[in-house]
């Protein structure tokens, strides 16, 4: 019985978060450190990460995310999945009980739920479709942050509530979480889709379930200016106390992206 609930538990923790960071001052521009010899970006393919850049500074969150309306593909370059093809969208939705004003869906796993706070976005609650699974996170987990200088971090803590997605009065269990996440410099980054300076953001994910469950989520996201996610390198880690542990690496290359022609707006379930 407990192995059941802890793999049950395990699976509706799985997160897809990422971080878009913006420098204080527009006129900055910080050398960025070498990622020579950094083993997960590995995942990506040989010549998929290039030299380090000058990190500018962005003034403009939405441009750098590209948040809108559209749809981005992306090849899996590593894990089980490798060689396939996984779709996300991003679509303006009606107003929710939590304020959640848009909807991005993540392949055939993940929908999440976000709305906008003093310049960026957070993240109230999630979908994890394959584990009928509903979290919310109190606070929001912070998405999409505005006001990081190249080099700084910002840390969040907060509890996460797992209930099951037919029948939303179960609740599963209640679990902590703590990302940490740091705007890492820019970096010339070639995919299928072409070539762009794209800015990395580090985010470090900590999530602790019942003092049984243990997850560590390290990922790496590069974003262009103007198109959004261009590459993303995930290495997730989960330990269950004598039961089992799991080490997955994952990596994204942007194929395309299709922007909407014009917003539409849908009503969230």
């Amino acid at each position: 019985m407990l192995r059941a609930l802890t793999v049950r538990v395990l699976a509706a923790v799985t997160l897809t978060a990422m971080s878009v960071m913006l420098p204080r001052t527009p006129s900055a521009q910080v050398a960025s450190p070498s990622l020579a010899g950094d083993e997960l970006l590995q995942v990506l393919g040989y010549g998929v990460v290039g030299e380090p850049e000058s990190a500018p500074a962005f003034q403009d969150a939405g441009r750098i995310a590209r948040w809108e309306t559209g749809e981005w593909l992306y090849r899996i370059t590593s894990g089980d999945h490798r060689g396939q093809t996984e779709v996300e969208s991003l679509v303006v939705i009606g107003v929710t009980a939590r304020g959640e004003t848009w909807k991005r869906t993540i392949g055939q796993d993940s929908t999440l739920f976000l709305r906008e706070v003093d310049g960026g976005l957070v993240l109230p609650s999630q979908i994890t479709h394959t584990h009928h699974a509903l979290v919310y996170f109190d606070p929001p987990l912070s998405y999409l942050i505005a006001g990081l200088a190249p080099g700084e971090s910002r840390a969040f803590d907060g509890r996460m509530d797992v209930y099951s997605i037919n029948n939303p009065a179960i609740k599963w269990y209640t679990g902590r979480i703590r990302a940490t996440t740091l705007y890492a410099g820019a970096y010339r980054v070639t995919t299928p889709a072409g070539t762009f300076r794209a800015a990395l953001i580090k985010t470090e994910y900590r999530i602790e379930i019942l003092t049984v469950v243990s997850v560590r989520d390290t990922l790496y996201t590069f974003y262009a200016e103007g198109v959004g996610k261009v590459a993303e390198a995930e290495h997730r880690r989960i330990a269950a106390m004598g039961l089992f542990n799991t080490d997955t690496k994952i990596g994204r290359l942007l194929l395309s992206y299709t922007p909407a022609s014009r917003p539409s707006r849908i009503e969230s379930p």
